[in-house]
């Protein structure tokens, strides 16, 4: 598993531990004192290059982000006001003469930067409830969301690879009302849904990859609106017990791929053998595919 460190941060990717150095020389570059004239707060935050990693810290601080960076070496934008009982914090790190998409692909084949020398980390408090907005660029992003409040979550990635989860097994501590993850080329890989406490989660993919994984019994009803442009959504579900339904809006030149446990029970909507009309805590799905691939699979 993933985790975040002062000098050590194993990284999980698929089924290998790789573990990145992480300098020891960290500074608080930014911070949001702890008040109690706020009872939720936003974050709007943005990175265009480099690792971030994003948890639950020790401080009573509702947001700090360390780096080992100089801060003078990005153009950055750090605002905080307060709107009622919300904080609003909007946070933007944009690297000066960032390199552009194909050169930093070559840099990745070829070797020329090292990932450890560009980490930010986002830590948050564990009594505060969130409404989190992450966008990430070029890179990598670790969401470790274990025993947090967050009543909404929005995360977009351009050609970013993403992971999110629950490393920790502590579930989200108040419902979750809505959770959107947009891919346009990069990868992202939600996992542990079962902890998130969600009501409602929207996909959308264009030409990259996403995977969600719902094979844990989510003992609450939700609701998935999934779109796929040119690539791949991948989506593990529960194979006995959990009552799924799903209805697919389709293109004739797209590839939608559903285990055999589902039979189809109307136009382009099926169903497994669990699911009935007044079936409790049940998953819906509403797809909708025009060039890519939605792949549903049984958790094994």
């Amino acid at each position: 598993m993933w985790r975040i460190g002062l000098k050590v941060a194993p990284v999980f990717a698929g089924m290998v531990c790789v573990s990145l150095t992480v300098p020891a020389q960290e500074s608080k570059h930014f911070r949001v004192e702890h008040s109690s004239k706020y009872q939720t707060v936003t974050l709007d935050y943005s990175a265009s290059t480099g690792i971030c990693y994003l948890a639950q810290g020790d401080q009573q601080d509702p947001v700090a982000v360390y780096s080992a960076r100089d801060i003078d070496d990005f153009n950055h934008s750090f605002n905080r006001q307060q709107e009622g009982n919300t904080l609003k914090v909007s946070l933007s790190l944009d690297e000066k003469n960032t390199e552009s998409f194909s050169q930093s692909i070559s840099n990745k084949v070829f070797a020329k930067t090292k990932p450890e020398d560009n980490i930010w980390k986002v830590m948050l408090a564990r009594e505060v409830p969130y409404n989190l907005n992450l966008t990430y660029g070029i890179g990598e992003a670790y969401i470790d969301l274990s025993g947090l409040s967050v009543a909404s979550l929005k995360v977009k990635t351009g050609s970013a690879d993403v992971h999110v989860g629950y490393l920790n097994g502590r579930p989200n501590t108040i419902p979750m009302e809505n959770m959107v993850i947009r891919v346009d080329l990069g990868n992202v890989k939600v996992r542990q849904l079962y902890l998130a406490n969600v009501r409602n989660i929207n996909a959308e993919v264009g030409f990259g990859n996403m995977l969600l994984d719902m094979a844990e019994p989510m003992h609450r009803p939700c609701n998935v609106h999934a779109s796929v442009g040119a690539g791949t959504l991948e989506i593990l579900i529960p194979r006995d017990g959990t009552p799924v339904i799903i209805k697919i809006k389709e293109s004739m030149l797209c590839d939608v791929r559903l285990t055999k446990s589902f039979t189809e029970t109307g136009d382009n909507v099926f169903t497994n053998t669990a699911y009935s009309a007044s079936a409790r805590d049940a998953l819906e799905f509403e797809v909708d595919v025009s060039f890519g691939t939605i792949i549903f699979k049984e958790k094994r």
